[in-house]
């Protein structure tokens, strides 16, 4: 049975997904090489995922504050650049993200649900542009069906079997810029991993672009079917997500890559399926 707090959660991936699959349709992320993401680049990925909580455990908590502040700058610019245009706009509704995630975690403490209200949708908008940013500089399927198995293993060890991730979910809890989608009071507060959702709404936009539409909107049910049968169950804890998800995604990427034979690049997509990106052409 859902709850107010598993409806706002289910809300919110709902919104991340299906911000992300808009997203790509319409806007081109700046300076994205396309076809470019390498092995290299996945194995970097994995060693950051390994190290990241460890870092964030041992590094002053105003150090980790500051980082995860510079990444989502990062993030947003690039999020916002084609939307906007004018870098005065793009600037100034990054600041205004930030510092109102920022004054939300002062004014009103981080365990409350006026700040989790402005920090799901700081996520929301961190995940779509991280999601594009992925995606649109070349990410494969079989990249993230290689990512997905990865986690699968390691959220199974770090979540079920270590404290890793509780340990780090409540060190980040104090923060601005928690990196978790949540809702409800202490005795009733339900969240979900920023990575789980990411890795779910990267998976659609992939799966559109190395297969077809209709594996892209296959990938985009099952994530949200699979999420909202999650939070409809009465679980304990900390639960590991991606035992759920990563499976999904590794059983839809070898359906689709023995159905629909070798993925397609991010130009043979745009020659498939051609579109007009609002404000500039896609790259040849």
């Amino acid at each position: 049975m859902y709850s107010l707090s598993s409806c706002v959660v289910l809300g919110c991936s709902a919104c991340a997904i299906l911000g992300g699959w808009g997203y790509f349709r319409r806007y081109q992320v700046s300076r994205s090489p396309v076809g470019v993401f390498t092995l290299t680049d996945l194995t970097l990925m994995v060693l950051f995922i390994l190290l990241m909580p460890f870092l964030y455990l041992v590094l002053p908590l105003w150090l980790v504050a500051g980082l995860l502040g510079l990444s989502a700058l990062s993030v947003f610019y690039f999020t916002w650049e084609p939307v906007l245009g004018a870098r005065w706009a793009i600037w100034l509704v990054v600041l205004v993200l930030l510092a109102a995630d920022l004054g939300a975690a002062l004014l009103l403490g981080t365990g409350n649900n006026g700040f989790f209200a402005v920090n799901n949708v700081v996520l929301l908008i961190l995940i779509v542009g991280i999601a594009n940013l992925w995606v649109q500089s070349g990410m494969k399927a079989c990249d993230v069906a290689l990512l997905g198995a990865f986690l699968t293993i390691y959220d199974l060890l770090v979540t079920a079997h270590w404290p890793l991730m509780s340990d780090l979910f409540t060190r980040l809890a104090g923060l601005p810029l928690t990196p978790t989608i949540a809702w409800g009071s202490s005795s009733s507060l339900l969240g979900l991993g920023g990575g789980d959702l990411l890795l779910a709404a990267v998976f659609p936009l992939v799966m559109r672009k190395a297969f077809s539409r209709p594996a892209g909107i296959t990938a985009l049910v099952l994530a949200l079917a699979a999420i909202g049968t999650l939070l409809a169950l009465p679980l304990k804890g900390v639960f590991p997500v991606m035992v759920v998800l990563g499976p999904l995604i590794i059983l839809q990427y070898l359906y689709w890559s023995k159905r629909g034979g070798r993925e397609r690049t991010m130009w043979q997509y745009l020659q498939a399926e051609p579109l007009r990106y609002r404000g500039q052409s896609p790259n040849p």
